[in-house]
C-alpha cells in the first residue's frame, strides 16, 4: 500500500539509462535498489514507456495543468472582472465552489489511476524504490543508481542549500559574507511611525503585490517556468541534459574560484552578479545584454497608473538589482551592449540611450572611479554611449584625443601606491581634460558594442576577455 501511494505522488519519469547488455535482461526486475548498476561508458538511454492507464491518466492531468496555469496567471484580471460584474457574491460563489470541489475529486481519482498504472510497471516501481532509498540515505551508491533516471528535477534529493555556507560561518562565530539584500522592505516616509494601524493600512497593497508577483510577475520575468513552454521545449531540454551528463562524466570538475570566469546573458546577469558578490575571488565577469535594475523595465510594460504597485512588487518580491551586486565585486568586468536590443530598452530598440546596459556601466564606473566620473567625465561618457556604431565610437574617442598610454600609467601608478580595492580616488587632483580622457578610456575598456538584437547568439569571434591592469 505504501508503494502504491508513492507511485501516486511520485514524479514524472522521462528517461532510463541502462547498459547495452540490459536489453537482453528479463523484464521482471527485483524491487531492491542494489539490483541497479550505474551506466558505464557503453550505456544507452531510452524514453520511459508508460503503460496505457498511466499514459491516458497523465494526459488528462497535463490538460488540467494547462487550464490551471492559464487561470492562475490571469487570476488578478479575472478577480477584478468578476468583482466589477458582481459575481463574487456569496450566492454565486457557493455553487461555483461545489463545481470546483467535484472537479478536484475527479482529478484526484485520475491521479490515483495514474498511480495504479505506475504501480503495475516494474520500471517505475524500481525507480521509485531507488528514489525513496536516496531520500533516506544520500550515499554515493544510492546517488549513482538514481543517476540512471531522468525525472522531474524538483524531486531530486537536496544536496546543498544556498543558506548553508552563511549558517556554518555564523555557527562558528566567523564573519558572514556581506552582500546586497535580495528583497527590500517598503521604506517608511519621513515622520511616519511603524505602528500597527499603518501596517493594517498597508496590508491590502502588500497582498496585491504578493498576488501579482506570484502569478503574472514571475511568469513574465521567467518565461521558462511556464508549463506550456516546458512541455514544448522538453525534447531539447532532455538532449541538453544528456550532453551535460556526458561532459561531466568525461571532465571531472576541479576548479578553484580564481580559475572561474562567469559569462551571463540577459536575466542571467542577476545570478552572475550575485555569484561574483558572494565569491569575490572569481577571475572575471562578462555580462551580455544585461541591465542595472528591473524596476524601469517592469514599468515599461505595465500601465502608468500601476507605477506604485509595480515598484513595490518588484522591490519586495522580484528585486533584480544587478548594479548593486556588481559594485560589490572587485575583479575585471566586461559589459556587452546589444545596439539593437528590443528587451532591455525602455523606449524603442533604435533609442540606444534607453538601453539599461548604459546605466549598468555608469553605476559601475561611478562606484569604482567616483572622482573621474564627476560631472565632466559623466557627460563625455554619455556622449560616447550615444554612438550606435564603431565608426561613431571611434570619432568621439579621437575627438577627445584620448592618450591610452598616459591613462594606463596613471591607473597603474595609483594601483601601486594605494592597492587594487575599489573605490579609487584617482582623478582627484586632475584637471577636467584629464578626467574626461580617463573616463572615456575606462568606459571603452568596460563596454563592448555588439550590433545585434537581444536574442542573437554571440558569435565566438565577438567573445573577448575583460580588461584588467
Amino acid at each position: 500500500m505504501a508503494k502504491l501511494l508513492s507511485c501516486v505522488l511520485g514524479p514524472r519519469l522521462y528517461k532510463i539509462y541502462r547498459e547495452r547488455d540490459s536489453e537482453r535482461a528479463p523484464s521482471s526486475v527485483p524491487e531492491t535498489p542494489t539490483s541497479v548498476t550505474s551506466p558505464p561508458s557503453s550505456s544507452w538511454d531510452t524514453y520511459y514507456q508508460p503503460r496505457a492507464l498511466e499514459k491516458h491518466a497523465d494526459s488528462i492531468l497535463a490538460l488540467a495543468s494547462v487550464f490551471w496555469s492559464i487561470s492562475y496567471y490571469s487570476s488578478p484580471f479575472a478577480f477584478f472582472y468578476l468583482y466589477r460584474k458582481g459575481y463574487l457574491s456569496l450566492s454565486k460563489v457557493v455553487p461555483f465552489s461545489h463545481y470546483a470541489g467535484t472537479l478536484l475529486l475527479l482529478l484526484a481519482g485520475v491521479a490515483c489511476l495514474r498511480g495504479i498504472g505506475r504501480w503495475t510497471n516494474p520500471q517505475y516501481r524500481q525507480f521509485i524504490t531507488i528514489l525513496e532509498a536516496t531520500h533516506r540515505n544520500q550515499s554515493a551508491e544510492n546517488k549513482r543508481q538514481l543517476a540512471n533516471y531522468n525525472f522531474d528535477f524538483k524531486s531530486w534529493p537536496v544536496d546543498f542549500h544556498w543558506e548553508e555556507p552563511s549558517s556554518r560561518k555564523e555557527s562558528r562565530g566567523g564573519p558572514s559574507r556581506q552582500g546586497v539584500a535580495l528583497l527590500r522592505p517598503e521604506p517608511l516616509h519621513r515622520g511616519t511611525a511603524d505602528t500597527l494601524l499603518n501596517r493594517v493600512k498597508k496590508l491590502p497593497c502588500q497582498i496585491t503585490s504578493y498576488l501579482v508577483a506570484h502569478t503574472l510577475g514571475r511568469r513574465m520575468l521567467y518565461p521558462g517556468s511556464v508549463y506550456l513552454l516546458q512541455k514544448a521545449l522538453m525534447p531539447m531540454l532532455l538532449q541538453g541534459q544528456a550532453r551535460l551528463v556526458e561532459e561531466f562524466a568525461i571532465h571531472r570538475l576541479g576548479f578553484q574560484p580564481q580559475d572561474i570566469i562567469i559569462y551571463a546573458w540577459s536575466i542571467g546577469g542577476f545570478t552572475a552578479t550575485w555569484a561574483a558578490m558572494s565569491y569575490p575571488d572569481i577571475s572575471a565577469v562578462i555580462l551580455d545584454a544585461s541591465f542595472d535594475d528591473l524596476v524601469p523595465l517592469a514599468l515599461k510594460v505595465m500601465p502608468d497608473s500601476w507605477r506604485g504597485l509595480v515598484t513595490r512588487t518588484v522591490r519586495q518580491h522580484l528585486n533584480l538589482n544587478n548594479a548593486e551586486q556588481l559594485c560589490r565585486y572587485q575583479g575585471p568586468v566586461l559589459l556587452i551592449r546589444r545596439t539593437k536590443d528590443e528587451i532591455i530598452t525602455t523606449t524603442v530598440p533604435e533609442d540606444i540611450m534607453s538601453n539599461r546596459g548604459n546605466d549598468l556601466l555608469l553605476k559601475l564606473l561611478q562606484y569604482r572611479y567616483p572622482r573621474v566620473m564627476a560631472e565632466e567625465g559623466l557627460r563625455v561618457v554619455r556622449q560616447w554611449l550615444e554612438a550606435s556604431s564603431q565608426l561613431e565610437e571611434a570619432s568621439i574617442y579621437s575627438r577627445w584625443e584620448v592618450e591610452e598610454d598616459w591613462c594606463l600609467s596613471v591607473l597603474r601608478s595609483y594601483q601601486a601606491e594605494h592597492g587594487p580595492d575599489f573605490p579609487w580616488s584617482v582623478g582627484e587632483d586632475m584637471d577636467a581634460d584629464g578626467r574626461q580622457q580617463l573616463a572615456l578610456f575606462l568606459a571603452q575598456k568596460h563596454l563592448y558594442n555588439f550590433e545585434a538584437t537581444h536574442c542573437t547568439p554571440l558569435p565566438a569571434q565577438n567573445f573577448q576577455m575583460p580588461w584588467h591592469l
